[in-house]
């Protein structure tokens, strides 16, 4: 079954779900929802999770997703595969009251329950730690009533050791025997060491070799404390130099706002009928076809200072031409989410990324005028 809500939904989940007959549960839908046992269920947001938690509270799929949802009881879990890892779970008023002499730094600093990059800071020094607070706490505010609590809450926030290596993201699922499969690899790419962004990321033939072998092996220790079947799920992961260390995982869905779609355009493998019809990509022939592309996605937002009812228009066909070539355009209109447009790509140069990357994109922004008032 899928689960969709009003948030940003890929056409091409939809199209997948119609061609094989997959039933489709709306997040107004008036029908009752039971879950079988090894029920195979995929959702397009964890907004959906609340769905789950009132109609099938004690199913497997919502305990699992409760607890890896949590960033504090997910590390608790996975202390035993990364024992040496430091977290600490703290309430946002303890974390404005703390004394920044006793944080080990380096350290991040982001909601428990969290989306995207919202509220996330890393903070190398203690010179940094006060205004990653004030930032942090702005960012909440600046959020409160876009999000669901069950998507983001500001109650409670995690600090936890930063782990320096370079970021993937892997969208996968445990099959029916608890084997997990991998659907889609990508690597992150920053403007600085500060910088958590969503903006890029991008995958190819070198992406999955540098790194599936090792993710893998992770996956099977990972569900050895998980224990779950037919599990879709989005992991986060850095490759350190003590291995694979997990950042969070998201359950029952995968990469965000549609953009799990880039292993459509790069490797044909669409993830969600992969795993509706319990199949593994081919990646040893994947690799083999040498492809000389790099493929990647932009997740074009509206910068937090710019209040979203202030927009008159947003310019589409210039941010357009900043592309060499485009797979996709699409362009988002949501009223629960600052993204205005996913951009799926593909380019042969790491230097037209680190372009992209650094685009200001209030620039393709118009603002309505203001309106002056005369004082007689």
């Amino acid at each position: 079954m899928l689960i969709v809500d009003n948030h940003i939904i890929s056409p091409l989940l939809i199209q997948s779900a119609l061609k094989h007959s997959i039933p489709i549960y709306y997040h107004n839908d008036q029908r009752d929802l039971v879950l079988p046992p090894q029920a195979k269920l995929l959702t397009n947001s964890e907004s959906c999770l609340s769905i789950l938690d009132k109609s099938n509270r004690t199913h497997a799929h919502t305990v699992s997703s409760k607890i890896v949802k949590n960033k504090a009881a997910f590390r608790k879990l996975i202390s035993s595969v990364n024992p040496a890892y430091y977290f600490s779970l703290v309430t946002l008023e303890n974390l404005l009251q703390m004394d920044k002499e006793t944080v080990p730094y380096p350290v991040v600093i982001k909601p428990n329950k969290g989306y995207s990059s919202v509220g996330v800071y890393i903070v190398k020094q203690e010179e940094e730690w006060e205004s990653a607070v004030i930032s942090l706490q702005a960012d909440l505010l600046l959020t409160k009533g876009v999000y669901a609590d069950s998507v983001i809450d500001g109650e409670e926030i995690i600090i936890e050791q930063w782990i320096d290596g370079e970021e993937y993201a892997v969208d996968c699922y445990m099959n029916e025997h608890g084997k997990p499969v991998i659907l889609n690899v990508l690597k992150r790419i920053f403007t600085s060491e500060h910088d958590t962004s969503d903006r890029i990321y991008f995958t190819s033939s070198m992406v999955i070799e540098e790194v599936k072998d090792q993710i893998l092996s992770y996956l099977y220790g990972l569900n050895d404390q998980l224990q779950v079947k037919n599990y879709p799920f989005h992991i986060e992961v850095r490759l350190s130099q003590h291995g694979i260390i997990p950042i969070e995982l998201n359950p029952l869905r995968f990469a965000g706002a549609g953009t799990t779609d880039l292993s459509h355009y790069a490797f044909g493998v669409n993830g969600a009928e992969a795993y509706f019809l319990d199949e593994e990509p081919q990646w040893e022939t994947i690799m083999n076809q040498h492809d000389p592309f790099i493929y990647g996605f932009f997740c074009a937002e509206i910068p937090l200072q710019i209040k979203k009812e202030l927009i008159q228009m947003i310019d589409h066909t210039r941010l357009k031409e900043e592309f060499s070539h485009i797979l996709e355009y699409r362009e988002i209109n949501a009223a629960n989410d600052r993204t205005f447009a996913v951009i799926f790509f593909k380019t042969e140069s790491m230097t037209e990324i680190k372009r992209l990357l650094n685009i200001d994109l209030s620039q393709y922004i118009q603002l309505k005028p203001l309106k002056e008032t005369i004082k007689l």
